[in-house]
């Protein structure tokens, strides 16, 4: 994998600081969240609640921008925007596109975390 196609190191590298010990706790706080954020998305999803779809939706797209991961962002924007439209059609097709983003950047950080610098 190719982290710089996923993260935006520079951004990244200047959002930081360069500390990397933040990078890694931060990385560590995001693979836990992340998990039970999308969760609440799938949930909201299945029971047609577009405000909690919208809300958990922001969250993580907030998440995601913390690490310049644009691809995620983008997925999780997109969700944001069918929960303010109550878009229920095109929900499930999103969620799928957001949880391979979420993976990609999920192996990204990992990958980056074991190298010495951002």
């Amino acid at each position: 994998m190719n982290i710089d196609e996923v993260i935006n190191r520079g951004e990244l590298r200047e959002r930081l600081d360069g500390d990397m010990q933040l990078f890694i706790e931060l990385t560590e706080i995001f693979l836990t969240d992340s998990l039970s954020i999308l969760d609440e998305i799938e949930n909201a999803i299945s029971e047609k609640n577009f405000d909690k779809l919208t809300r958990s939706a922001h969250t993580l797209k907030g998440a995601v921008s913390n690490f310049s991961a644009p691809s995620a962002y983008e997925a999780a924007l997109q969700l944001e925007i069918i929960g303010k439209n109550s878009d229920a059609d095109h929900a499930p097709e999103a969620l799928q596109r957001l949880r391979h983003e979420i993976d990609l950047t999920t192996e990204a950080m990992k990958l980056l975390a074991k190298e010495e610098t951002l």
